[in-house]
């Protein structure tokens, strides 16, 4: 097996979701017909991530061979804006949180499980143990580095942090009243 479909195995093991020939082409500096290649000789083999086993547990990690490549890709993701839907869910826990994940997709009216779980990876939140209202048990809240990256010592310095909290349970309360009642 090549290195290039070392390194697509690799890749495609750590990013953890699908990518096109195209992309991976273009991460890899190479041409689609050579991912193709690479690809067929990965249906025929695999070298790209390794099982490590400590005699207790077993997991699959990164092919040593791939390793400098896995960690510029994902230093590139991280080096992106969170974009959108990471600020929307950053200030539903800012100004509303801790939340639990239902209440996130609630709030943003959305699917948000990949949103919180880069937001997870960068460090902006931490899950920690909900109550018994929580489904899954866990809910979201702000790390202390997100907030000293805000410029802030306490959520309660957040911009206009007062006058949102009312808006929202005032929002929060008129949702309550008009909702219909479940059996």
């Amino acid at each position: 097996m090549n290195d290039l479909a070392v390194h697509i195995e690799a890749l495609l093991f750590a990013l953890g979701k699908p990518q096109s020939r195209s992309d991976i082409a273009q991460m890899l500096d190479c041409s689609v017909a050579d991912v193709e290649e690479a690809l067929q000789s990965l249906r025929q083999g695999s070298r790209g991530i390794v099982l490590v086993d400590d005699g207790t547990t077993v997991e699959l990690r990164v092919a040593p061979a791939a390793t400098q490549l896995v960690e510029r890709i994902r230093k590139q993701d991280y080096s992106r804006d969170i974009g959108r839907a990471g600020l929307e869910v950053l200030a539903a826990i800012l100004y509303r949180g801790p939340l639990s994940r239902s209440e996130i997709d609630f709030i943003r009216g959305v699917n948000s499980s990949q949103t919180v779980r880069t937001l997870l990876m960068r460090g902006l939140i931490q899950k920690t143990a909900g109550t018994k209202n929580t489904r899954s048990g866990f809910v979201y809240e702000a790390t202390t580095e997100t907030l000293a990256t805000l410029g802030v010592t306490h959520m309660s310095d957040l911009p206009d942090y007062m006058a949102v909290q009312n808006k929202l349970t005032a929002l929060e309360a008129t949702y309550r009243s008009t909702a219909p009642e479940t059996a």
